[in-house]
């Protein structure tokens, strides 16, 4: 056997700028610059010029229109990234936000990743422990970060909106030198929201320097430093939410229920790390890199009480009972990945092996204060209450959780025949976590490891039709702070079957996609009637994905997306659980996208789009009934001034449609009607 190149054709550079809305290859599923097409797993990508097009300011907008996937609306996504895929949690909690193939964030409130800082954001759907270790096996979301671009990159935005929304931004990239080239990426937002009292203020700085150090050699700095100010727009009892709720008393979709002098949310993120990269002279590539990423997060709040007597007076007479939350989180983490990928021939067989080593040493650190503050009128809400907290040590509901994973890989692509494809992957990860509890001074260990494996075959017909075929893995520890009695729990592991097609006709700008699969995940750990612990418990999820992206003439393109996707409780100790439905996850979903180029009809310079967003029923526990689903309108309007200048008028829920989120027995009210016009130089 000997060395050769690496043989599978590379379409597009994994992390460099994509022109308009289609991607050909990702390197999210296989860590390698792979074609979509010889990738047996499902993959959505979304562009920087598709989240500008959508004027999307949380993560969560930006991937709205992405089959499978939902979300809750701004007033919660733009303080966490929290999402569902296939019916699954996906989120920073499972590990499933990722950022340049590593994991950023520790806990779900340490911010949200700010979608004008990437070109491009890579969505797996289902299980993908196999590289990256302990997932949900929902999927996972990548943001590609911004980088030093080939040619000279200047822009400036600016945007004026609804709720006294203000925003500048800007992107610079040139060279140094020869070898030496760098990235800026800033932006400055003062906004108010669609709720009294609540803010949406954030600085984002991302500096970014390559340096090629020869022909085969390159290093990037990457780094980040965000500032979020807010406040948290606690969940209300599903009660006396419009549409939902049945009682006299029904909450205006804009009051703030906590105290404006009290209320506070600031967050500080930042991260540094580097991307290294050395191709030998026998075509063995070396890929390294490491991020240490810490964040800050002040958060107070007041919040409905629970109790059923208090859920009642609210619903009945309006009188909130309300109880503080008074927090202070720190998180810092450590992350690494190093690889070598090298080709070679075993007979017919054509082989891309990857080779790696990773591993993330996290902390997470929260001081948590609870008890209950003055109530609240909210048919005439006065605010001014005095809010004492009391910080007895006694009463500190946190702690302090250390996590440790190590885990090698290793992947091979194997190409044979005439447009046969074959992935095969297997890892072995080694888990710890390190649990201290504040109030009981209890300390919990637990140590696991687990082996993951997954296969697949793709075909790829001479006409651009590609099917593909593939099985995957997933596990995750359960987290011992949930369940202080008992450390000893097995991970949770999750398994996926999935049948695909891809289409891709030869010379067009198009990429059609279809996946069937199931899922399912196991050892799920719940509480039987007596209170006790078990790890019987399994999700089930079962569903069906179309994808399209396209420009279907000089003039016109098209994003669109349906899903069907049936995830329910398939096993319980308790038998009335079984069947239940995941929060949350609606049958049908849809989405179009449409985008026209006025030029086609005589119009130069003017560009139109227009979006409907389809969500179904969906079901929470402890609310009888469905939650209605919904539809959404968005537009969007652009005109070139001149070249290189545009101005652009973007509305989203055009018809200012109300509707609510609802889960666990308490609800949001959706996003209202936002107007925003931007406008944007570049030269």
């Amino acid at each position: 056997m000997m060395l050769d190149p690496i043989f599978l054709p590379v379409l597009e550079d994994s992390t460099a700028p994509i022109d308009g809305y289609i991607a050909t290859g990702s390197a999210a599923a296989t860590k390698t610059d792979a074609p979509l097409a010889a990738t047996p797993q499902s993959i959505s990508v979304i562009s920087a010029n598709e989240i500008r097009d959508r004027a999307g300011s949380t993560l969560a907008e930006a991937l709205s229109y992405s089959p499978s996937f939902t979300a809750q609306p701004g007033s919660f996504a733009r303080v966490a990234d929290r999402f569902r895929m296939r019916g699954f949690d996906v989120e920073p909690g499972t590990g499933g936000l990722l950022r340049d193939g590593m994991r950023l964030q520790v806990n779900s409130y340490d911010g949200t990743q700010e979608p004008f800082g990437f070109e491009r954001v890579d969505v797996v759907r289902g299980a993908a422990s196999v590289l990256y270790g302990q997932l949900s096996p929902g999927g996972m979301v990548n943001g590609v970060s911004k980088r030093p671009t080939d040619a000279p990159l200047r822009e400036l935005g600016a945007t004026l909106g609804s709720h006294d929304r203000k925003e500048v931004r800007a992107d610079f990239s040139d060279s140094l030198s020869d070898r030496l080239s760098y990235r800026l990426t800033l932006l400055a937002r003062d906004s108010d929201t669609q709720i009294d009292y609540l803010t949406d203020d954030r600085l984002y700085v991302a500096p970014s320097l390559t340096w090629e150090l020869g022909d085969e050699t390159s290093l990037t700095l990457l780094g980040f430093y965000q500032k979020s100010k807010t406040r948290f727009a606690a969940p209300l009892p599903y009660g006396i939410i419009d549409g939902i709720g049945d009682g006299p008393f029904i909450l205006d979709r804009d009051t703030f229920i906590g105290e404006p002098d009290y209320d506070r949310m600031e967050s500080d993120m930042r991260a540094i790390g580097y991307e290294f990269s050395h191709r030998f002279d026998n075509d063995v590539r070396l890929s390294v890199k490491t991020r240490y990423y810490e964040s800050d997060l002040t958060w107070r709040y007041l919040m409905a009480q629970t109790s059923a007597v208090a859920v009642e007076e609210v619903s009945t007479t309006g009188i909130l009972a309300r109880q503080y939350s008074d927090r202070h989180d720190r998180s810092r983490g450590i992350t690494h990945d190093m690889n070598l990928a090298f080709g070679l021939d075993t007979g017919a067989l054509r082989h891309d092996l990857l080779l790696g080593y990773d591993f993330q040493d996290t902390t997470y650190e929260s001081d948590n204060f609870r008890a209950a503050a003055p109530s609240i009128d909210l048919n005439n809400p006065s605010y001014g209450s005095d809010i004492v907290v009391d910080r007895d040590p006694a009463r500190n509901r946190g702690g302090k959780t250390t996590m440790r994973q190590h885990g090698i890989y290793l992947q091979d692509q194997i190409t044979f025949g005439q447009g046969w494809t074959a992935l095969a992957g297997v890892r072995h990860d080694w888990a710890e976590q390190d649990f201290r509890h504040d109030p009981s001074g209890l300390e919990l260990e637990q140590s696991v490891e687990h082996t993951t494996w997954r296969a697949g075959l793709v075909y790829e017909a001479a006409n651009g039709l590609a099917p593909y075929f593939s099985y995957s893995q997933s596990f995750f520890p359960v987290p011992v702070t949930e369940y202080l009695e008992d450390a000893s729990f097995d991970p949770t592991l999750g398994e996926q079957v999935e049948l695909g097609l891809r289409y891709q006709p030869v010379g067009s700008d198009m990429l059609l996609s279809a996946a069937l699969y199931q899922l399912t995940q196991d050892n799920v750990a719940a509480r039987d009637l007596a209170g006790n612990l078990t790890q019987i418990g399994q999700q089930r999820t079962r569903g069906l994905e179309l994808e399209a992206k396209a420009k279907l003439s000089s003039n016109l393109s098209m994003v669109a997306s349906y899903s069907y996707t049936d995830a329910r409780i398939t096993r319980s100790e308790q038998s009335e659980q079984v069947g239940q439905r995941s929060e949350d996850t609606p049958y049908h979903q849809a989405s179009l996208w449409l985008g026209y180029d006025m030029a086609g009809v005589g119009i130069e310079g003017l560009t139109v789009a227009g979006g409907v967003r389809y969500k179904g029923d969906t079901m929470a526990s402890g609310i009888d009934g469905s939650i209605p689903g919904y539809t959404l309108l968005d537009a969007m309007l652009r005109y070139e001034l001149s070249d290189g200048l545009d101005v652009s008028l973007n509305v989203t829920n055009l018809l200012d449609k109300e509707y609510a989120y609802c889960e666990f027995s308490s609800c949001r009210y959706g996003d209202a009607r936002e107007i925003s016009v931007s406008i944007n130089h570049r030269w």
